[in-house]
């Protein structure tokens, strides 16, 4: 599988399997970028569906909302004890 796209300045990417029995697991790379260097990653494991469109579309989901709610929050800032000028 393993097609790539970008959402808000992330990277995902398709990692997902065919089962034994053809179904397919979803699976999902997320990627944050600064530069040249990978700022963070994210893997995620979903569930198992009957066709590889619907692991996609699955994926698809996941990843974007993942993304929404990381957009927000800045894990890698460093704690400050300055406050904002009145």
């Amino acid at each position: 599988m393993n097609s790539r796209h970008v959402y808000q300045g992330y990277a995902f990417t398709d990692v997902s399997t065919r089962t034994e029995d053809g179904r397919y697991r979803a699976r999902v790379a997320i990627v944050s970028l600064e530069g040249t260097r990978t700022r963070s990653q994210r893997f995620i494991d979903l569930d198992v569906y009957r066709t590889q469109e619907e692991a996609l579309d699955r994926l698809t989901a996941a990843a974007k909302s993942w993304i929404d709610s990381e957009t927000d929050k800045d894990r890698l800032s460093l704690p400050t004890n300055f406050s904002e000028f009145q």
